[in-house]
């Protein structure tokens, strides 16, 4: 996948691009990344489920990604029923 995303940390935000999800977790990719522990929030639209998500996390992995980008594996913290149900619902128009 290849969706925008917004990361917002220690008062800053990154632009970048969501490249992975799944119900816990997701793989981000921007020109830089906070070191392993940040607290994150993350925005987020994905195609076909009504509007963007925002959700909070966790900066959990750490890795070099292709162009000079920073990968960032961020574990959610706080998912509400609501966002757990949407990104069910990208994953079902998906498969389909």
């Amino acid at each position: 996948m290849d969706v925008p995303v917004r990361v917002e940390a220690e008062g800053a935000t990154l632009t970048g691009r969501l490249h992975d999800i799944c119900r816990d977790a997701a793989l981000v990719e921007s020109p830089r990344s906070w070191p392993l522990g940040t607290p994150v929030t993350v925005a987020f639209e994905l195609p076909g489920t009504g509007g963007p998500l925002l959700v909070s996390g966790t900066v959990a992995r750490l890795a070099a990604a292709p162009d000079g980008m920073s990968g960032m594996a961020i574990l959610f913290t706080q998912l509400t029923p609501a966002a757990e149900t949407r990104i069910d619902f990208f994953f079902a128009l998906r498969s389909s």
